[in-house]
């Protein structure tokens, strides 16, 4: 039995298609025009045509997708429409159509990420092919004029002398870091896009009419073979060679996040067990906010609850 229930009116289809595209357009055109506050927004970009697909099918979807590309070149020019296809286009068509055929949440997002990095990796070969340029040394480019125009904006702002020169030698520093984990930086952009879509479509599902079996975040766990890339790709990162350590950086920070993710659903499953419930998960999320080393404990728990398997209640024996 399918899980979607679609409604199959033109007229309803036309309509969807067209208050998806505003909405779509909107969320995405923020992230163009106020870039810190509307990069929130852009993670919800593809969230319309996802709706759509449950209610009227993927042709919507697709329209969607199309008409929005489309209007993003056509406002803000071509390299705008190419970045809402390449960021955007593969979650809000594949994330529905893997979660309609039953895959989990960890499989739908899984999937979802790694077509969407194919197809990024394949669009960056393609140019730097017919082009001639090298994709590496544009983004190494386009990071330091970032931090060009940053560092320009506090001078702006009235920022001089040594708090300026401090503000310029930390930011020269994380443009570095930068340079060297944008791969794992866009990876992991891609699953937040995927897993705060996914959340809200679950939130929703009764209304969409569709019966989703993605589980409960609480239950996250990896696979347990995971730990032997982390501590493979630990090991590679003593080389002394960049093109050994940089890869092994940056698959390293993104197996450090799925832990991260599995010891955040151990926390949560521990603290919903507590009288005070949601005051402690209000309390987990502002800490972290202020406190970004606990972010490391909480994935050394998701590292070691492999084998404490922290989750299970422990029943008191009766002596």
């Amino acid at each position: 039995m399918s899980v979607i229930k679609q409604t199959n009116t033109v007229a309803a289809r036309l309509g969807a298609a067209a208050v998806g595209t505003a909405a779509s357009f909107t969320l995405f055109a923020a992230y163009m025009v106020i870039p810190p506050a509307g990069f929130f927004l852009s993670l919800l970009a593809p969230l319309p045509a996802v709706f759509s697909r449950f209610g009227y099918g993927r042709s919507t979807a697709l329209i969607i997708t199309l008409l929005t590309t489309t209007l993003m070149t056509a406002v803000f020019g071509i390299q705008a429409g190419a970045l809402y296809l390449l960021q955007c286009a593969v979650i809000a068509l594949l994330l529905p159509e893997f979660l309609a055929r039953g895959f989990n949440a960890s499989r739908a997002i899984a999937w979802t990420t790694a077509a969407n990095l194919l197809l990024i990796a394949s669009v960056a070969l393609a140019y730097a092919i017919t082009s001639g340029q090298n994709i590496h040394t544009q983004v190494v480019n386009e990071i330091n004029t970032s931090i060009t125009q940053a560092i320009g904006i506090y001078q702006k702002a009235g920022v001089k002398g040594d708090e300026l020169d401090l503000l310029k030698q930390s930011m020269t520093r994380a443009a570095e870091l930068v340079v060297k984990i944008y791969p794992a930086l866009t990876t992991l952009f891609l699953i937040a896009i995927s897993s705060c879509n996914l959340a809200l479509v679950k939130r929703f599902s009764v209304k969409l009419g569709a019966d989703l079996r993605v589980g409960e975040f609480r239950e996250f766990k990896n696979p347990e073979l995971l730990i032997w890339l982390l501590i493979i790709a630990g090991f590679a990162m003593m080389a002394g060679n960049p093109i050994i350590t940089i890869p092994a950086l940056n698959v390293v920070i993104i197996v450090a996040a799925l832990y991260f993710l599995q010891g955040l659903a151990v926390v949560i499953t521990i603290i919903n067990r507590q009288t005070l419930a949601r005051i402690l998960r209000m309390m987990l999320f502002f800490m972290l906010l202020i406190q970004p080393y606990l972010a490391a404990l909480i994935a050394a728990m998701g590292i070691f609850d492999l084998w404490g398997d922290f989750r299970t209640p422990r029943n008191k024996e009766n002596l």
